[in-house]
């Protein structure tokens, strides 16, 4: 079986760490051939072993480039591709035609998010609105991602995320990094994400400045860079700023996240639904409770009052509330730490993913050979 998967670019993303890890889990069976279409090229990219797919980068010119779908028809047929799987948006509408036209599988990947409010005009929704006819399935990594945007219950999939327990092994040692980040306080709440306006810094930060004027036992990391970083840098007030540290961008993540007594993650629901977080889920690999937006698929992973709070979009009064719960309760957030881990260990296990896909890839695989015939 042979397997195209197609993908915008593989920076350092949640969705690009997926691929790297499937490709890895898929590369033990013998009867299966991977290759990955890249369209756009990044300074800084995850790499991928030779021994688990051969990549072939396209650089698309531009978000629109018409020769991409010649490049693609070529390469289904040069190759023998039996499934085309696309892994976003603008990628399925390039692939769908030519899966059509090269009468081959095609696996639909477009559903990434769980947005609460999805309009035509919507281009994420109108490019899967166009290419879901043409998909023999549409996969997503949420239940809520499938709902938001209408797939048909025959035709859709949720494969959860799948995470590897090597992501939290040889970790940088505690103290050398607090040392390093120039923390002194016993205890650190720290959020993963862009800085974009899907995020919802402002409450992150609206919350740390409540529970920095409570107590002085509390430092507050904001690991990631993006377009809104310096407003909200510029928002906190003199006397936190101490406190409030902004890390950038960090290739030590998970170091950092074990750091953490507990993990925050805040969206700004009006623009953005999560799928399935990868940054909630590390913290939940690294046994530490966490305080999300109850929005799209993050209820899926973090099970209220088990794992961790689910709290309302832009509610900084509940945030706050939740995080001091957990920091005034040690028993209670070690507890939900732990069965956080317990959690991602078995619903999120990175063989529970790999093989949830090779059954999907079997099952579009033969029911093409059987229309074939």
């Amino acid at each position: 079986m042979r397997i195209l998967h197609v993908i915008e670019r593989l920076g350092p993303g949640g969705k690009e760490r997926q691929i790297v890890e499937l490709l890895k889990g898929l590369s033990a069976h013998s009867d299966i051939r991977s290759f990955v279409a890249v369209m756009d090229k990044d300074e800084v990219r995850l790499e991928i072993d030779r021994e688990h797919a051969q990549v072939i980068q396209l650089n698309r010119r531009g978000r629109k480039d018409l020769r991409l779908f010649k490049t693609l028809y070529e390469l289904v047929a040069d190759l023998k591709i039996d499934i085309v799987h696309s892994w976003g948006a603008m990628c399925s509408v390039y692939a769908a035609p030519v899966a059509k036209v090269c009468r081959t599988a095609f696996v639909n990947g477009f559903v990434r998010d769980a947005p609460s409010h999805l309009t035509l005009w919507n281009e994420g929704y109108l490019r899967g609105k166009l290419t879901m006819p043409f998909s023999d399935v549409v996969v997503a990594n949420s239940r809520a991602g499938l709902a938001a945007y209408g797939v048909p219950e025959r035709k859709g999939l949720c494969i959860y995320n799948g995470f590897s327990p090597e992501r939290v092994s040889n970790l940088k040692d505690k103290t050398e990094l607090r040392s390093s980040l120039a923390i002194e306080t016993p205890h650190i709440v720290g959020m993963v994400a862009n800085f974009t306006p899907r995020k919802d810094y402002e409450t992150f930060v609206e919350m740390a400045c409540r529970i920095c004027r409570l107590r002085d036992d509390v430092t507050f990391l904001a690991i990631g860079s993006g377009e809104t970083l310096q407003h909200v840098r510029d928002s906190i007030p003199t006397e936190h700023s101490g406190r409030i540290k902004f890390l950038g961008r960090r290739n030590d993540i998970e170091s950092i996240a074990n750091l953490f007594t507990v993990g925050v993650l805040t969206t700004n629901s009006a623009l953005h639904g999560e799928g399935i977080s990868n940054a909630i889920t590390e913290c939940m690999a690294l046994g530490k409770p966490v305080v999300a937006t109850d929005d799209g698929g993050t209820s899926e992973l973090v099970l209220e009052g088990q794992t961790g709070f689910l709290v309302p979009s832009h509610d900084a009064g509940a945030l706050t509330d939740r995080v001091l719960k957990l920091l005034d309760d040690a028993e209670l957030s070690n507890r939900f730490g732990a069965a956080g881990r317990r959690r991602v260990e078995t619903a999120f296990s990175l063989d529970t993913m790999c093989d949830a896909y090779l059954c999907l890839y079997r099952k579009v695989a033969y029911n093409w050979r059987d229309h074939a015939r």
